[in-house]
């Protein structure tokens, strides 16, 4: 199942405050097109380069997963559509992404893992002093 991250950037002439009243104006005004999860809170950024003249902007994200029986392209562009009528709004980026299965990895007991390590190892070789010392000479002297 696919969803969507939507990031925004606000102008940073709201408060705090103003700035979670005009995110959660957003997030209901794309209710009726899915479901949106989010924690409604903005962070005050310092920006890398100044957008639209100003140096710092409010940063939120949310999630929105769109309805099965609307059209995903309809909605994504209503979406849009509201996003760049709003003046507030510096810039935003919409994400599709896509749910990640959670996988239960099994643990295995200690004697288990001992065992395949020691089937994975080769049987070691005894090697003599000599044998090493004749094969470097050996190599040395071609």
């Amino acid at each position: 199942m696919h969803f969507y991250e939507i990031n925004i950037l606000i102008s940073p002439d709201f408060s705090h405050e103003e700035a979670l009243s005009f995110i959660s104006k957003l997030e209901n005004s794309f209710q009726e097109l899915g479901k949106i999860i989010s924690e409604t809170k903005a962070e005050r950024k310092k920006l890398a380069y100044p957008i639209k003249d100003q140096e710092e902007a409010w940063l939120s994200f949310f999630n929105f997963f769109p309805n099965q029986e609307k059209d995903l392209k309809e909605a994504l562009d209503s979406i849009e559509k509201q996003i760049k009528q709003e003046e507030k709004i510096l810039r935003h980026l919409i994400v599709k992404k896509q749910e990640q299965k959670i996988v239960k990895r099994v643990r295995k007991a200690p004697e288990a893992v001992l065992k395949e390590e020691k089937q994975e190892t080769a049987p070691k070789q005894e090697v003599k002093l000599k044998d090493v010392e004749d094969k470097i000479n050996e190599l040395l002297e071609e």
